[in-house]
């Protein structure tokens, strides 16, 4: 995996986003359409956006975005934010006029909504956007197996003693085929592990949160996402 691209989705503040840029990160998510999966406010404005996108220096903003919207409005809004990528809020293939505009804007996708469970066929995962032409894809963004908390261990010890299971080899097959960035359950003592581990991989993924509405979603807190990334840094 290259550590180069890191991407913190959830972002709520200029101070937040300057601060992950400075330990690494390259995209930074904002939420301009609230994530039913959590109930902690972290969904921002459009105002709280373009002042976040002024802020950051090297990084990319990445709006989320209910990309059903009206494809006029959705260029308006990607466009006043200075954003070169735009993600949809769920699991969905926005509609080709919106696609191809983004296309004509030099915007790309990033398709997020994508869970790995542990017994999921790797040729499936991804094969609902496969089927579909022109898809604009910058990015697939999947968290891996989130029913588990220690995903990791689980990837790594369990899963090989089951022939069927989801395998390191079958992430690192579908990273190979596809831009991919992955969420797991990143922390200080195994982030260089996973990293090493997962050589196709585009990037890491980490999701803030202080709460979730339910079980199975993973999420990191502010303070264990930086923790992390200065971590991933030394």
């Amino acid at each position: 995996m290259t550590t180069d691209l890191i991407k913190v989705d959830r972002i709520r503040s200029a101070d937040e986003a300057v601060t992950l840029e400075k330990a690494g990160a390259g995209l930074i998510g904002v939420d301009l359409t609230p994530d039913p999966r959590f109930g902690d406010g972290r969904e921002i404005t459009v105002e709280t956006a373009e002042e976040i996108s002024r802020r950051l220096s090297s990084a990319s903003l990445v709006p989320v975005l209910d990309l059903n919207d009206d494809p006029a409005h959705v260029l308006r809004i990607v466009r006043a934010v200075h954003a070169p990528l735009v993600q949809s809020a769920r699991r969905a293939i926005p509609g080709a006029d919106l696609r191809a505009r983004l296309k004509g804007a030099g915007i790309g996708i990033v398709y997020g909504g994508i869970e790995i469970a542990h017994d999921d066929d790797p040729g499936w995962i991804l094969s609902d956007f496969t089927d579909t032409d022109d898809l604009e894809v910058a990015y697939f963004q999947a968290d891996v197996l989130p029913e588990y908390r220690d995903s990791w261990a689980f990837l790594r010890d369990r899963s090989p003693e089951y022939e069927n299971e989801f395998q390191i080899t079958d992430l690192n097959g579908l990273a190979a085929a596809h831009p991919l960035l992955i969420g797991l359950n990143f922390a200080p003592d195994n982030v260089h592990e996973i990293a090493a581990a997962l050589p196709r991989v585009s990037g890491l993924r980490f999701t803030l949160a202080d709460s979730a509405r339910r079980g199975g979603v993973r999420s990191h807190s502010y303070a264990e996402t930086l923790s992390t990334l200065q971590a991933l840094s030394r």
